[in-house]
């Protein structure tokens, strides 16, 4: 029962909502404030919550970042494919994370920052959602019919003014993410961001994942953007064959054997696989 109980007050912490009051908590939940203030205590003194005296707002907790560390290292599909993601990142200057579905939601399972002055920043374990984001139109596109029409079936949020939320056109769009073997949205989630993802597959072809690059809109020209989407694909096809996927149906040709040659190697500026990890953002 207590688990659950964390899991609920722990849900309520979202990249776009990072800090909560005891009140706004209360509200989220609909329970007393009382009782939630007596568990919001006992959380943040087991070291899950941070407390800010000076704003009165809870906060994600050092402890689950150091956990969240724990689990990433020791997840197969991050250890295979965070050292992609480096090289990635490292080539375009950009941020590229890694990204799954679980249920009807998805999450950033990795990531690497660009170190860029103005940069798209990312948050391990954050909720990208499916239908505004690159990595999510991924993920929902290569789900079958009925899967993704169940996922889909309730209302859709507007984010900004170019955010699908008429489901015939999302779905067309899905459509033509899978013909073509990749997504782009521009601005759909957040108004100054664009982005690029492109499917992982496993051993045996079915897409577990979404590799991303996300990029501001002040440096997504129509020139980058293709770059940047041929970039992610050849990252993409580089993670499926890395997870023992050996013919790749629809992703591009691999970074060996791209246009006939080897594509030349990351900068020697490019930042350390080490230097690069970031922690969970609070």
């Amino acid at each position: 029962m207590m688990l659950k109980k964390l899991n609920d007050i722990l849900s309520l912490f979202t990249p776009m909502r990072p800090e909560l009051t005891a009140l706004d908590i209360s509200e989220l939940l609909d329970r007393p404030k009382s009782t939630v203030y007596r568990l919001l205590t006992s959380v943040a003194d087991a070291g899950f919550l941070d407390y800010d005296e000076l704003t009165a707002r809870y906060r994600v907790g050092i402890r689950l970042a150091a956990l969240g560390e724990i689990a990433q290292r020791s997840t197969t599909l991050q250890r295979t494919v965070y050292p992609t993601l480096v090289r990635l990142s490292g080539e375009t200057r950009e941020t590229a994370t890694l990204m799954v579905r679980s249920g009807s939601q998805g999450t950033t399972i990795e990531m690497v920052e660009s170190f860029e002055p103005i940069m798209v920043p990312a948050v391990l374990g954050g909720h990208p959602p499916l239908h505004a984001s690159a990595g999510g139109k991924v993920l929902l596109a290569w789900l079958s019919l009925p899967q993704r029409r169940e996922i889909l079936r309730t209302p859709l949020t507007r984010f900004t003014l170019t955010t699908i939320t008429d489901r015939a056109k999302l779905e067309g769009e899905l459509d033509r993410v899978r013909d073509r073997g990749y997504s782009m949205v521009r601005g759909e989630w957040v108004h100054d961001i664009f982005g690029v993802a492109a499917p992982v597959r496993n051993h045996s072809g079915v897409v577990v994942a979404a590799i991303t690059v996300g990029v501001p809109r002040a440096r997504a020209s129509t020139e980058r953007m293709a770059m940047l989407q041929e970039a992610v694909q050849l990252a993409a096809a580089d993670a499926s064959a890395a997870g023992g996927f050996m013919v790749a149906v629809d992703a591009p040709p691999t970074r060996a054997t791209s246009r006939g040659k080897p594509r030349p190697p990351s900068r020697d500026t490019a930042p350390t696989a080490t230097d690069r990890r970031r922690r969970v953002r609070s």
